[in-house]
């Protein structure tokens, strides 16, 4: 009887292991350059505080969060990282709504990974539940 406790501990961690693993694979490990990916595949422009005034400019907007701002009566979206890249990304509404768009077909696609990867795992379907 203690094999099978050990089994279905088995059974139980083995697809948050292979999740853990897969998650791994591939994509960036830094926090910030996956900001910065995002960010530009939603159409966002890379800008660079490349004077003092400009990174105590963006020194003072939340970093690394977007934010919305109306820079000369005009809706902006800003993302800035005056500590290490000394850079901001700016972007449209539009820009902004497909940040956001992207990030939900990406956790969509991550949830139906992990939904493959529990159903397709052997130890997951070799044990009779009932």
């Amino acid at each position: 009887m203690e094999w099978l406790k050990q089994i279905r501990i088995l059974v139980i961690l083995a697809p948050g292991l292979i999740l853990a693993l897969a998650g791994c694979s591939g994509a960036p490990a830094n926090k910030t350059l996956q900001a910065e990916e995002a960010l530009v595949a939603a159409g966002f422009q890379l800008k660079m505080a490349d004077t003092p005034v400009k990174v105590e400019r963006i020194s003072r907007i939340p970093q690394k969060k977007v934010v919305r701002a109306m820079i000369k009566d005009r809706e902006v979206y800003l993302w800035a990282d005056a500590a290490v890249c000394r850079c901001y990304y700016k972007g449209t509404r539009q820009n902004y709504e497909q940040l956001l768009q992207n990030q939900r077909e990406e956790k969509a696609d991550q949830h139906a990974y992990w939904y493959e990867a529990q159903h397709d795992d052997p130890l997951w379907l070799s044990h009779d539940w009932e």
